[in-house]
């Protein structure tokens, strides 16, 4: 008996745009996919929230009479469906009795999309083709899907960094599809060096790294822990596909021996040997990269790198600058190229900019660090954060966070073996930076009667 397939549509999308698709899907696998239609105006109303429509999935999942047994169902989703997923999976079963078997995630917004923060004229006009007067764009959705939001690193700690897998053998089949072409016309102002016009490589790629790392009063590290991702996920990214073609929404006539047709029906009928894991690497992730060929090193070598900084007392540190250099004594060669060169953009997040994203050209990483007037044994992170404490301006500011000074190396510092494994391509690393905020003794004193 054929297993049911879901599809689930993403933002001011409809279930109408994947007619191509189930059409493709049940003539070559012998299943009518059941679409769930959040309908249009769900997913484009301000007040609507994640939670809430994971509860309308839950409901409708129940209501449409589809299992709800462990590993049962098949769901393909597109572009935000895939964090409504996660959402209605995390929040209502656990890795052993999610209903899910194969979950294939085309475009999926994971760690979010750069046209999120966009005014509503620049979404209406340049994304969707419409005006801007007399609708919504889903206000409390884009917070989600902004760059950098509270709300995909909190979904990332439930499903990716967590001791139980759910994806992998036994688990979740996953794969995620992208493509690494922008859009035509109009919309061309929406694309972006990395991206496939909505969303970037590295922000749908759901293998990530986590590093968590606490700075003393001399923004000295202690305990340093680096994470990856836990479990085996598929990822592959479609030469010439952008954020609406990856559906089949634009194929005239698909043909499952076109890559991006083989993938998609191939994901949807992996089983739990072509996830099992040998080495550093499973069968169908090889498989993969077999059908993609060179996609990946050809197509732009971007990192997502977000950021979140505290202090040890629990507040958010608002206002701060991240500082990259090679050691105290240098001509400042590498930092000019490295913020000119490397860093393409900075997005802290509306709400708190605490959270920030930055945008890294790994490429451009790697060659300045072959260089030969360039090249570096180590590099050194630290963050200047505000009000900047000193001690021989206690008096005046009494608390605060210490600097590192240009006249000493300081802060986090990564060893060429580390960068390796920290500055990688077509992923999102997420970095939780713990400062020790300073007070001075006139903060509180007491004195005798």
């Amino acid at each position: 008996m054929s297993e049911p397939i879901v599809i689930l549509h993403g933002w001011s999308d409809k279930s109408a745009s994947f007619v191509k698709l189930a059409a493709f899907l049940k003539r070559h696998l012998g299943t009518a996919p059941t679409a769930i239609d959040l309908a249009d105006w769900v997913s484009m109303e301000d007040d609507i929230r994640y939670a809430d429509l994971a509860e309308g999935m839950q409901r409708a999942w129940r209501a449409h009479g589809l299992p709800t047994g462990p590993r049962t169902v098949n769901v393909v989703v597109h572009s935000t469906g895939a964090l409504v997923t996660r959402e209605w999976m995390t929040r209502h079963f656990t890795p052993a009795t999610v209903p899910i078997r194969r979950l294939l995630m085309l475009a999926p917004a994971n760690f979010g999309s750069p046209l999120a923060h966009k005014g509503r004229s620049f979404l209406g006009r340049a994304v969707k083709g419409w005006g801007n007067e007399g609708f919504e764009t889903g206000r409390e959705l884009l917070k989600g899907l902004e760059l950098a939001s509270p709300y995909t690193w909190g979904l990332a700690e439930r499903d990716l960094f967590v001791a139980t897998p759910w994806y992998g053998a036994g688990g979740i089949l996953a794969t995620v599809l992208v493509g690494n072409e922008g859009y035509g016309g109009l919309r061309a102002i929406a694309n972006e060096t990395g991206s496939d016009g909505t969303v970037r490589i590295s922000t749908a790629n759901l293998n990530a790294l986590k590093i968590e790392v606490r700075l003393d009063e001399a923004q000295t590290p202690v305990q340093p822990t680096l994470q990856v991702s836990n479990g085996a996920i598929g990822f592959g990214i479609v030469a010439g596909a952008n954020h609406g073609s990856i559906t089949l929404g634009e194929v005239r006539r698909p043909d499952p021996a076109n890559p991006l047709e083989r993938l998609i029906l191939r994901a949807l009928t992996v089983s739990d040997a072509d996830y099992a894991v040998t080495g550093t690497s499973f069968s169908w992730q090889q498989e993969i990269e077999r059908v993609t060929g060179a996609t990946a090193t050809t197509s732009a070598r971007m990192q997502t790198a977000v950021l979140r900084v505290r202090d040890n007392l629990g507040n958010a540190v608002r206002d701060y600058f991240v500082e990259f250099y090679r050691t105290a004594d240098t001509d400042h060669a590498f930092e000019q190229a490295l913020y000119t060169r490397v860093l393409k953009s900075v997005h802290p997040y509306d709400d708190d900019p605490s959270y920030r994203a930055l945008y890294l050209d790994v490429a451009e990483l790697a060659a300045l660090r072959a260089a030969r007037d360039t090249a570096i044994q180590q590099l050194f992170i630290s963050v200047m954060a505000q009000p900047v404490y000193l001690e021989r301006t206690r008096k005046s500011q009494p608390v605060g966070y210490a600097p590192v000074s240009e006249s000493r190396s300081g802060g986090i510092k990564l060893t060429r073996r580390q960068m390796d494994v920290v500055f990688q391509p077509h992923r999102t690393a997420l970095i939780d930076i713990e400062l020790t905020r300073q007070l001075s003794d006139e903060v509180f004193k007491l004195k005798s009667a």
